[in-house]
């Protein structure tokens, strides 16, 4: 277990680097002098000095700086004049991009990680068959009689063949007058057709009926140490019961464990025409069932199973911006509710959540690990432009201001604003990191 937190530590430490990088090369491209290239805070553990740069490891492995000619306050009162190698002598436009470079790098870090992930590991391949493997208890299509394993023929009297043709018919259906769908039932030796009454979704829009693709009960990934894996559960497995209860899809056994934290289940699998079974006590994970909620869920350590298409490189590099793009959306969505309270302070972690969050997607591989790593590069993207003290989004705001005053601020007042902010990120951090030490007990 000890070198997944190590694996947990070199994850935060590269991101580090990445953003300190960023101001630094630009900084370096601007010829601004970098006076010291720090990962850490507080004691230096190691200092190497080159040309007019000082390269340091600090004891504290919570950030980093870049610390460039003519930053500090006290040394260089704002309105004196700055030579052509300090920051401050620089003009606002290069001083906001060396300023803005660090999050970028981590925004550009992400995009590269994606890629990686994608052309290595392929794009997921969803529901090609169209047959039902889930309907939403009290939806339009539970109402109209659809079932678990229903094949569906046709949608508005055109043929279904995959899945995306179901989605498709749905979504041009007449909803006033209720979707006419064909299915074919495993009980019935003639097809069935059945009248679904949809409404359009109230937030978007589309034409929804409640249902989800099949997924057979196979075991996806496997986390290292978890019940599943001590159990002797393998990827690839076929779950054939759970709890006493036959399994026929994903969705079923999904269920039954998640509905049961820190319980004892019986689960039989088969593998290769052998039947094994053994008696997994689940562990129990916070999970969010919206925004403003927390709930309690079990976990055995088991993904759902996802087949896998190889893409080139042009497909990956297209597949990982509209990966990047969207996951910054949700990133600043989440930032977005949590500022506006819609969101609970359950699902914000400190310092000691996020490394065990990257310790949990080490041991569920590489895949994961790098997936990780990259959602974590966007929030830090994301945080460090927020236009408050002491973060870059704070610097650009500031810069903002001393572009349309046409002079920066006084000597105290950016001591004051420096002093606010690093009393309100300690104070954060102190908060977030009782809440972790708490959320252990």
């Amino acid at each position: 277990m000890f070198i997944f937190y190590v694996l947990a530590a070199v994850l935060i430490g590269i991101l580090i680097i990445v953003h300190e990088v960023g101001h630094f090369v630009a900084a370096r491209a601007c010829r601004v002098t970098v006076e010291r290239f720090s990962i850490g805070f507080g004691k230096k553990l190691l200092s190497i000095k080159r040309g007019a740069t000082e390269y340091v490891l600090s004891l504290i492995p919570l950030g980093g700086y870049v610390k460039m000619a003519g930053t500090e306050v006290s040394e260089h009162p704002t309105g004196e004049s700055h030579g052509p190698g300090t920051f401050p002598g620089k003009p606002v436009g290069l001083r906001s991009l060396i300023v803005a470079a660090g999050p970028v790098a981590n925004l550009v870090w992400a995009f590269l990680v994606y890629i990686g992930i994608i052309w290595i590991g392929g794009v997921p391949m969803f529901g090609d068959d169209p047959v039902v493997g889930f309907v939403d208890e009290g939806s339009p299509a539970a109402a109209a009689g659809v079932r678990v394993l229903d094949r569906v023929l046709s949608v508005e009297g055109a043929p279904v063949e995959t899945w995306s043709d179901l989605r498709a018919g749905i979504a041009s259906g007449t909803a006033e007058d209720g979707i006419s769908l064909v299915v074919e039932r495993q009980a019935e030796d003639e097809p069935v057709e059945l009248l679904v009454d949809a409404r359009p979704d109230s937030a978007t829009g589309d034409v929804t009926i409640g249902v989800a693709a099949y997924i057979p009960p196979l075991i996806g990934n496997v986390m290292r140490g978890s019940p599943a894996d001590l159990a002797g559960i393998r990827e690839g497995d076929r779950v054939t019961e759970v709890g006493g209860s036959p399994v026929r899809t994903w969705y079923e056994f999904s269920s039954v464990v998640s509905g049961s934290p820190n319980q004892e289940l019986s689960i039989k699998w088969e593998r290769e025409g052998e039947t094994y079974e053994a008696n997994v006590v689940t562990e129990e994970t916070q999970e969010a069932s919206d925004p403003a909620e927390i709930v309690t869920v079990g976990t055995i350590g088991t993904t759902v199973p996802l087949l896998m298409k190889n893409v080139g490189f042009v497909e990956a590099v297209s597949s990982a911006a509209t990966l990047t793009v969207s996951t910054t959306y949700l990133v600043l969505r989440t930032f977005w509710l949590i500022f506006t309270g819609r969101m609970s302070m359950d699902m914000v972690g400190g310092p000691i959540r996020v490394v065990q969050m990257a310790s949990e997607s080490a041991r569920w591989g590489a895949s994961y690990f790098f997936a990780f790593m990259a959602y974590l590069s966007l929030n830090l993207a994301v945080l460090n432009l927020l236009p408050l003290p002491i973060l870059d989004g704070g610097h650009l705001l500031l810069l903002g201001l001393e572009r349309m005053r046409r002079r920066g601020l006084s000597e105290r007042a950016l001591l004051i604003w420096q002093q606010v902010g690093l009393i309100f990120f300690v104070g954060l951090a102190v908060f977030l990191l009782m809440r972790d030490v708490i959320m252990l007990r």
